[in-house]
């Protein structure tokens, strides 16, 4: 189970109307972060995958109909907090038809190294 709320909103809304919504969410539901990585401007924050996980991987006739012949990715939104100066693109990354990594990218310079506790998740037109 994944412990930041964060995080677990990013991903859930992220996912929150693809194909394979109730595939996707039964993963995140197993997630569990491994590891996180600050970059300065940003983060990446890894997940465990376990054989729980994996019974909901999607196979390569779901990944090519998600994305068909691009990067297995997603990025839907962006995490918002004017008053510290972040204006954040989030990136969903699969690996073999699993989440296994989220990527945090400040566009305006430094990124915080605790979770942001105010924030707001904009969808990226377009």
């Amino acid at each position: 189970m994944i412990k930041s709320e964060l995080i677990s909103n990013i991903l859930e809304l992220t996912v929150e109307g693809e194909t394979f919504e109730k595939q996707l969410f039964e993963q995140i539901e197993l997630l569990t972060e491994s590891r996180i990585e600050h970059t300065g401007t940003g983060m990446y924050i890894y997940f465990d995958i376990d054989d729980k996980t994996k019974a909901h991987q999607l196979s390569k006739s779901q990944l090519k109909e998600m994305f068909g012949d691009f990067n297995h990715d997603l990025t839907k939104f962006e995490l918002v907090n004017s008053s510290i100066n972040v204006l954040a693109d989030l990136t969903v990354h699969f690996t073999d038809g699993i989440i296994d990594c989220l990527e945090i990218w400040n566009k305006l310079g430094e990124y915080p190294k605790e979770e942001l506790v105010t924030y707001q998740l904009k969808r990226i037109e377009g």
